[in-house]
């Protein structure tokens, strides 16, 4: 979430009190609609792990599905 909340701060012009209830609002909201499939995967990326280790779960799970 730093990178998020970083990018907030920068392109939005918030400050990093702003940012980060404005991020933790962002990951809630996906949270809530995201279906479980994908949630996962989007919020590892979201707390910091790669945007790659986040598609390999995804993958895992979609594979699972299907395979």
């Amino acid at each position: 979430m730093k990178e998020l909340v970083s990018q907030l701060m920068e392109k939005a012009n918030l400050s990093e009190d702003q940012a980060a209830k404005a991020a933790a609002v962002v990951k809630d909201f996906l949270h809530e609609k995201l279906p479980d499939a994908i949630r996962g995967p989007v919020e590892s990326v979201l707390t910091g792990e790669s945007l790659q280790d986040g598609l390999n779960k995804a993958k895992g799970v979609l594979g699972g599905l299907f395979g």
